[in-house]
């Protein structure tokens, strides 16, 4: 039996002021119950994912010199919008540091942001994966965090981010719609056009940053009616600039119908997954049920990559 090496890492959902952080701008998001796993077997016959692209991106940065077995699993619904495939790299990437014996450093602050922004580094220039920040400082934090991304570009990444912990109820819950798409087919387009300068895309964006602001505050008053109307405008904006859909729209209105005090993308947007702001989840995911939807989860502060202990 060879040497063992797993980890960890979780899901998240914007809940308002995604998708400001590719562009300076500030998020409040939360970890998810969902989890994705990599599990290496150093000394094995190697035996490695049939999707390589991640993989190959870890290992491009950090080789491994003796035969390994990569497995992989996910319960994190699979390009939906919640970071599934960041949680995945930051996993394996968590495994691969130390089978080369380079152990990310995840207690301290300072290793964390260094680790979360070796995960973007990888996913944007070797996976060549058109992404955020969010995701990868959410899924290697873990909790409910304000996460302010000042001096970041979507091709500069700046400064590490700055992270203020949030304790707070959560009275969410999320709702995927079964549409697939990849983070790059939203992140890229909205980011050229950002770029080349275009008035709706960066006014849009200073506004939503603004929107987390007043949601931070909204959140820490308990004030339900305020963080519904920050959470309704800024999709209102990702809807003007093409980031909803129609699958979108109609499960935001099923939750609105059902009592919700507002519905939003969790995600970059085109699909994926919605996040309800309900006083009444239980009451919510029965309703949602009943009209068909299956894939329901609710936000909880859940710990960021860790590894497993045999």
């Amino acid at each position: 039996m060879g040497v063992v090496i797993e980890a960890s890492a979780p899901g998240r959902c914007g809940i308002v002021g995604n998708p400001t952080d590719i562009y300076g701008g500030r998020v409040i998001s939360c970890s998810v119950p969902a989890r994705a796993v990599c599990r290496l077997t150093l000394g094995e016959e190697t035996s490695l994912p049939e999707d390589l692209r991640l993989w190959n991106a870890a290992v491009a940065r950090f080789p491994i010199a003796e035969p390994v077995k990569v497995e992989w699993s996910s319960n994190i619904p699979r390009s939906s919008g919640v970071a599934g495939s960041t949680a995945l790299l930051a996993a394996t990437m968590a495994c691969v540091l130390k089978a080369v014996g380079k152990d990310p450093d995840l207690e301290s602050a300072e290793g964390l942001a260094s680790f979360a922004e070796l995960v973007r580094d990888v996913e944007r220039n070797e996976a060549d994966i058109m992404c955020g920040y969010q995701d990868a400082y959410m899924v290697v934090h873990g909790g409910l965090q304000f996460l302010n991304f000042a001096g970041k570009h979507p091709v500069q990444p700046g400064p590490y981010g700055k992270l203020t912990p949030i304790d707070s109820p959560l009275p969410f819950l999320l709702i995927t719609t079964g549409v697939e798409r990849l983070s790059g087919s939203v992140h890229g387009p909205m980011s050229q056009r950002w770029v080349d300068g275009e008035v709706l895309v960066r006014d849009s964006m200073t506004r939503i940053a603004e929107l987390a602001d007043s949601g931070l505050i909204a959140i820490q008053k308990r004030d339900w009616t305020a963080l519904a109307d920050a959470m309704d405008e800024n999709h209102r904006l990702i809807a003007a600039l093409g980031g909803s859909g129609e699958p979108i729209d109609a499960l935001i209105s099923r939750c609105k119908a059902h009592g919700a005090l507002s519905a939003k993308l969790a995600g970059a947007g085109l699909g994926g997954t919605v996040i309800a702001l309900t006083e009444d989840p239980e009451g919510l995911e029965v309703a949602l049920r009943t009209d068909g939807y299956t894939r329901l989860m609710r936000p909880i502060q859940a710990p960021g990559v860790q590894f497993a202990s045999f």
